[in-house]
């Protein structure tokens, strides 16, 4: 082989080197799954949640609900054009003298000679005064889409609110499949002890130990499935809530949920809080003052309304000639137009009447419900915070006392090891570790949640980067 067939066959090989280390570093960057923060999750919700699409074509049916009734204040135009066959024709004269004295006498060319004619007719109407009617829609209008606007924020603040409860579920769920192994741990070593004390014939156990040992295992078995599906649910819930595809693993960065306490203010300021912040109160509030003016729109309708107009016409016929009266028109061969004020003033016997009585009623049962808000809301906000005071002292009591179990679980071994102590303290001890521990986790959940719904009770809104 020559030196240059060296050369060039060594350089493929490490061009080939090359490429094979690139792509297995490759592969394994892509292997590895990106890990998610809440907020990294709470963001993915609301870029692909289908409920806020749907809220912002609500709200751009509302804003056209507004510019239509904008639109009521400004001229109306309507144009009429229309070409037809018209029959070829010459001035008309009249008849002076003879038995035909005064006689008009047309000299159409008949149905043979046919051509076409023009017209446009137009009509433009400007309102003047109408009590109300076009203010008040409009105005109701504008107020619907703030109510809109509002309706997308609590639809906002929902979707927040279950990826919250979804996440710290997943989580809680991952430890509570820890702390089985933990305990399933206890119940190996625990038995180890008894089988090897059983052998050396000790008279602190028992045979009978062992079949209470199968039964506690059985039961950490059943946590364990329990805490295996409750994970599983809560992963699948999670991933279709931030509309995570099916192929991608879902991957937190949080391992475990944080013990550390939120500082609560006053339960007053929360309440205050969330008279002002709660989209439910702004958009009930603004459907109240809506259905005012729709209330008013309707007793307007009972009034005349007063407009001016402009109407013209512009008409031509090439083969036939023009014929200027003022007391005749010509429908083939004019131009005119003019302007006028007037009225319309609609009467019924009792439809317009009923129509006000239907927005009256509409109206009252709107503030019912904005009185029936500002009732409750309130109640939820003092329900939620004394949850989450709740929920914070249970939890940091069962920590001190799953601390004491597992003291009590070591101690427990050292004496049954040393002769003095049973199995069933040692049983008792682990029974009680294992109880303490799961009311920890059930509080730590709803000491989380809790927080979760009161951020969404008072309004809280989460600003996303």
């Amino acid at each position: 082989m020559t030196k240059k067939a060296l050369l060039q066959s060594r350089s493929l090989q490490a061009l080939l080197c090359i490429f094979i280390i690139t792509l297995s570093l490759g592969t394994s960057q892509a292997a590895e799954p990106k890990a998610f923060s809440l907020d990294q999750l709470i963001q993915m919700a609301l870029q692909t949640s289908p409920e806020l699409k749907m809220a912002e074509q609500d709200i751009l049916a509302a804003k056209s609900e507004y510019n239509e009734a904008k639109g009521g204040q400004l001229p109306q135009i309507d144009l009429v054009g229309i070409v037809g066959p018209a029959e070829d024709a010459k001035f008309p004269t009249v008849v002076l003298t003879g038995p035909k004295s005064g006689v008009i006498v047309s000299h159409d060319e008949g149905f043979g000679a046919i051509s076409v004619f023009g017209r446009l007719d137009f009509a433009i109407t400007q309102p003047l005064y109408t009590f109300g009617k076009i203010s008040n829609r409009r105005d109701a209008a504008a107020l619907g889409v703030e109510a809109q606007t509002a309706a997308r924020e609590e639809r906002r603040n929902k979707i927040v609110l279950n990826v919250k409860e979804l996440y710290y579920a997943y989580l809680i769920a991952l430890q509570g499949k820890n702390a089985a192994r933990d305990a399933d741990t206890y119940i190996d070593d625990a038995g180890k002890r008894i089988k090897r004390l059983i052998e050396l014939k000790a008279k602190n156990v028992d045979p009978s130990d062992l079949y209470r040992m199968d039964a506690f295992a059985a039961e950490v078995k059943a946590f364990a499935a329990k805490a295996e599906s409750g994970s599983i649910t809560a992963y699948a819930a999670l991933k279709k809530a931030v509309g995570l595809p099916d192929h991608e693993e879902l991957k937190l960065k949080e391992t475990e949920l944080p013990k550390n306490p939120a500082e609560l203010e006053p339960e007053g300021e929360y309440i205050q809080r969330a008279i002002a912040n709660r989209p439910e109160i702004l958009e009930v509030k603004k459907g109240v003052e809506a259905k005012g003016k729709l209330t008013e729109a309707a007793e307007a309708d009972l009034y005349p309304s007063f407009f001016a107009a402009a109407t013209g016409s512009l008409a031509g016929a090439p083969d036939r000639e023009k014929f200027d009266n003022s007391y005749l028109i010509d429908n083939f061969n004019h131009a005119y137009a003019g302007v006028f004020a007037g009225a319309q003033w609609h009467l019924d016997f009792g439809i317009g009447q009923g129509k006000l009585d239907k927005a009256r009623a509409e109206y009252q049962k709107m503030r019912n419900t904005q009185e029936f808000a500002e009732k409750n809301i309130p109640v939820e906000v003092i329900k939620y915070y004394q949850d989450t005071v709740e929920a914070y002292k249970s939890f940091t009591a069962y920590e001190q006392a799953a601390v004491g179990a597992r003291r009590w679980i070591v101690t427990a071994f050292s004496n049954f090891d040393l002769g003095i102590g049973t199995a069933r303290d040692m049983f008792d001890a682990i029974d009680r570790y294992g109880k303490n521990q799961g009311n920890y986790l059930q509080s730590l959940y709803n000491y989380h949640v809790s927080l979760a719904r009161l951020d969404y009770a008072t309004g809280k809104r989460i600003d996303m980067p």
